[in-house]
């Protein structure tokens, strides 16, 4: 589990980061709703791709 779950993560987080994006470009759709949201998630989603990417990187050592 601890060899799987950064990746898991980080896959997550990179599809919320691109319907983040897809929202901000098409805002229409509003796909993730009020902007409340939007800077949290944005910040979560940062902050969990670097942990991955650090974690993943720290495995492979």
């Amino acid at each position: 589990m601890k060899r799987i779950l950064p990746h898991i993560c980080l896959d997550l987080a990179v599809i919320f980061l691109v319907l983040w994006i897809i929202d901000r470009i098409n805002g229409p759709m509003n796909m993730l709703g009020r902007d409340v949201f939007k800077i949290p998630l944005l910040a979560f989603l940062l902050l969990v791709i670097v942990e991955s990417v650090l974690w993943i990187r720290d495995q492979r050592k």
